[in-house]
Formats: C-alpha cells, sequence, structure tokens
C-alpha cells in the first residue's frame, strides 16, 4: 500500500470508529464467552477455567496491544540484566512495582508482556467501579483483578483473598501495582511535596510519594509463592516528537519508551510492616 494512503487511513475518524466499534463488540462476546465459563467450568475445574479465560483475555488486550505494536510502529526498549531476562523473564510469578507516570503506561507493558507469551496472564489492582465497565472490566472481574474501594478497612481482606489466589496461579503470573495509586500530574506533585514536608519524609522530584499499606497488605500472600519483585520504571524522553498518549497512537505516530525493569528476589524484602514501608519508598 502506498505510504500516503496508508497514513490517510491512520487519520481517518471513520477507521478509529471501525475500531472502537470492533473493540467493543468483540469484547462484550469474549464477556459473555467469559460468563458461560465461570458458570460450567470454574467450580469444577478452576485451573482449567484459568487457562482458558487466557485466551479470552488475550482476544481482548492483543487489539489494544495492536495499536501501539503495529498500527502506531511504537517501540519500547527493555534495560534489564541479561542473566535474569533469560533465566526469569515470563517464567515465574511476579509482584510488578511500576511508575504511573504517563497515560499509556499500561499499554507499554502489555505490549512487553505480549513478546514473553504473558499478555493472558497480566493482573493489577484497580478501582471497584471498574469491574461494572463493559469488555475490560467485566475481563478483570472474570480474570481476577484485586478490586479496591480506596477504603483499607474493607480491601485488606480483599487484598488477602485475592493475592492469595493469584499466587496459586498454574501458569506465571504478573500481579501490577502502581503504588502512587494515581496518575502523575504537576498538581497531584505539589500535594505529595507537601504531604511528605508534613511528614517528614522523602521529597520525590519525578514520583508521587508510595501509598505502601496495599503493597504491605500484599506480600504475606505471596511469601513461598511469588519468588521475585519486579521494580519497574518506564520513561520517555521529553524531546521525542510525539507526546506518550493514546491519541497519538490512534492517529499512528511512533513513540519510544524505554523501561528498566529490576528483579528482586522477595525474600530480600523485610519481613517488618517498617521495613517494608521504607524498601518500597527507597524504590522511588
Amino acid at each position: 500500500m502506498d505510504l500516503s494512503k496508508l497514513q490517510y487511513l491512520k487519520r481517518s475518524r471513520l477507521v478509529h470508529l471501525c475500531f472502537a466499534i470492533t473493540f467493543f463488540t468483540s469484547g462484550v462476546l469474549v464477556n459473555f464467552a467469559q460468563c458461560i465459563l465461570y458458570l460450567t467450568i470454574h467450580k469444577i475445574n478452576k485451573r482449567l477455567y484459568r487457562k482458558l479465560n487466557w485466551y479470552c483475555c488475550y482476544t481482548i488486550y492483543s487489539q489494544l496491544v495492536f495499536m501501539g505494536d503495529w498500527w502506531s510502529d511504537t517501540e519500547v526498549l527493555l534495560y534489564i540484566k541479561r542473566e535474569d531476562f533469560d533465566k526469569y523473564w515470563g517464567k515465574e510469578h511476579a509482584y510488578c512495582v511500576m511508575n504511573h507516570t504517563y497515560e499509556i503506561d499500561w499499554l507499554i507493558g502489555w505490549m512487553t508482556c505480549d513478546r514473553i507469551r504473558m499478555l493472558g496472564n497480566c493482573k493489577a489492582y484497580a478501582k471497584k467501579v471498574i469491574q461494572y465497565m463493559p469488555v475490560l472490566g467485566w475481563c478483570w472481574k472474570f480474570s481476577e483483578f484485586v478490586f479496591l474501594e480506596r477504603s483499607f478497612d474493607k480491601d485488606k481482606e480483599v487484598i488477602r483473598r485475592q493475592v492469595t489466589a493469584l499466587a496459586d496461579h498454574p501458569d506465571p503470573m504478573w500481579l501490577l501495582l502502581f503504588p502512587e495509586g494515581t496518575r502523575f500530574t504537576p498538581k497531584k506533585h505539589l500535594t505529595s511535596l507537601e504531604f511528605a514536608r508534613e511528614k517528614n519524609l522523602p521529597e520525590l522530584k519525578y514520583h508521587l510519594l508510595p501509598r505502601t499499606r496495599g503493597f504491605i497488605a500484599s506480600l504475606p500472600s505471596m511469601k513461598g509463592k511469588v519468588p521475585a519483585l519486579y521494580d519497574i520504571e518506564l520513561a520517555f524522553h521529553e524531546s521525542d516528537p510525539h507526546e506518550p498518549t493514546i491519541t497519538n497512537l490512534l492517529f499512528g505516530k511512533p513513540i519510544t519508551a524505554h523501561m528498566y525493569m529490576k528483579r528482586i528476589p522477595l525474600e530480600e524484602v523485610p519481613d517488618t510492616e517498617e521495613g517494608q514501608e521504607k524498601f518500597l519508598r527507597e524504590l522511588f
């Protein structure tokens, strides 16, 4: 196809509308299939249900990965020890701790997971209200995501129950936590700095102060089952011609992401809550 025609298609609102209709329609059909699997297989054979649900999740997620990987030719540069990559990458359960700075950081994570056949087993903590949204919300509900109400008294039991279940997953599973709790903005950063000064905590230049309670509450359910914590930092060069946004991906504009990852054996995380709190803050 002529390059100019391809660029025209990438800018076409009609093509974008077709993408949206296809994603929503196919997503709802997959949600229906997930519901049937949950009602018929989940109670009988949980292991089989999880394996089948992998394909359901992949069917939905891969459409969004296509937008970044192929439609916009976005590139992800991964910085990791070669030994860790060859020995562990995509072959073990992992607790992923990542900065939440950009609009598309979750999608860059999915693009990375797709390279190692982990896309269908990506799990995360999410706001409880999201579980009522068609397609992604329903998909996550059937996929054992950890839905939180932002009330720790209610959430701590949910975290214990869900993380325990995920840690028993038969195949390699990654559980993603954004400890900052919300996406970085200049206004939120100022609020974070003020809070840090009030509590005599380190003032972070490029991140929000991480919230520690969810991180700490998850660790007991992982001990002996999840072998490692992945410290992940995602960044984009300010000099890049295109900002890391969904809109730019939809219009086919290429973006280059830089992902830095360090594997930390979970046994190196302190056992005390005070030590775990300090450990998380030092990551940021």
